[in-house]
């Protein structure tokens, strides 16, 4: 499945793929990066293929009739809207539908999903109760928006957002991968960043943060763990690839979130993850085209 002689065998299954990028988030040049890297991995495969840079106007996809790789972050190619679109129009489209987008985005959804479970997730109110204390954009990603505050004084934000009790623990991060069809969980990623928390400098600088997989845990802990990621993963149905965040503070593991579109820039986790599997980019991206083949 490798790119070295599959270029051929390859061209013939996927004739033609368009990747999706842009939009209009705050996460724009993210998801361009994220973009373009998709774009040279087909390029070195020898797969068809067109970097499309979206400017939000829907009228602009209808040109789109191939496979389409969506690399959105944010709204609306985050949040199930591009993905209804393109439901409705009969195209085939890699990651989770519409309904499991819909869920992932909202950050409170999902703790209410995860709450539903019994999985563990920091408390969270619409003010803050107890410090230090995290604000949270209720919608939206990269860690844009983000604030830990220390003291009733230092509150700047308390719009459209929620307030999640502080865990000190250490910063880890699950990539799920549809691999031939089944999804696997692979190498659990630790993260040290470099500044407080896991910023958004800290995410896309390129010495940002210092990566680590797998991550050094014992075999009860990794094995919650990915059972838990992967009961997430199925029961809110996300489809070709998904990351599930999380802290272990004293022994527990707390989950935070889920992005149903992970970056996939030279710096993100996802790719970490998966070359410590053993994966290249190339045959990353392939699976999850097989995967939106099969959808």
């Amino acid at each position: 499945m490798g790119s070295s002689n599959g270029g051929r065998q390859i061209k013939r299954e996927i004739p033609d793929v368009t990747i999706l990028c842009g939009g209009t988030s705050p996460e724009r040049e993210v998801s361009i990066s994220s973009g373009k890297n998709i774009f040279e991995s087909l390029k070195k495969m020898n797969v068809k293929s067109t970097l499309f840079v979206w400017d939000g106007n829907f009228e602009a996809l209808e040109s789109i009739n191939s496979i389409c790789f969506i690399m959105l972050h944010g709204s609306p190619g985050e949040d199930g809207s591009v993905q209804k679109f393109f439901e409705s129009k009969g195209i085939i489209y890699t990651g989770s539908d519409s309904r499991s987008c819909e869920i992932t985005i909202d950050k409170l959804k999902t703790k209410e999903y995860f709450e539903s479970m019994n999985i563990k997730t920091p408390k969270w109110s619409s003010h803050p109760e107890e410090f230090p204390c995290v604000f949270k954009p209720r919608f939206g990603g990269s860690s844009i928006g983000v604030k830990i505050y220390f003291s009733p004084k230092e509150i700047t934000e308390g719009k459209d957002g929620f307030y999640e009790n502080y865990i000190d623990g250490r910063e880890i991060t699950i990539s799920v991968l549809d691999i031939k069809g089944k999804p696997t969980v692979l190498p659990i990623l630790e993260i040290i960043p470099k500044g407080k928390f896991y910023d958004y400098n800290s995410k896309y600088s390129p010495y940002g943060s210092t990566l680590i997989a797998p991550a050094p845990l014992n075999i009860s802990e990794k094995t919650g763990i990915e059972t838990a990621a992967l009961k997430i993963y199925e029961e809110i149905g996300c489809r070709g690839f998904a990351r599930i965040d999380g802290i272990i503070s004293n022994g527990e593991f707390y989950f935070l979130e889920i992005n149903a579109i992970p970056g996939m820039t030279p710096t993100s986790d996802l790719p970490a993850s998966a070359r410590a599997y053993g994966l290249s980019m190339e045959e990353v991206v392939l699976e999850l085209l097989y995967s939106a083949m099969r959808r």
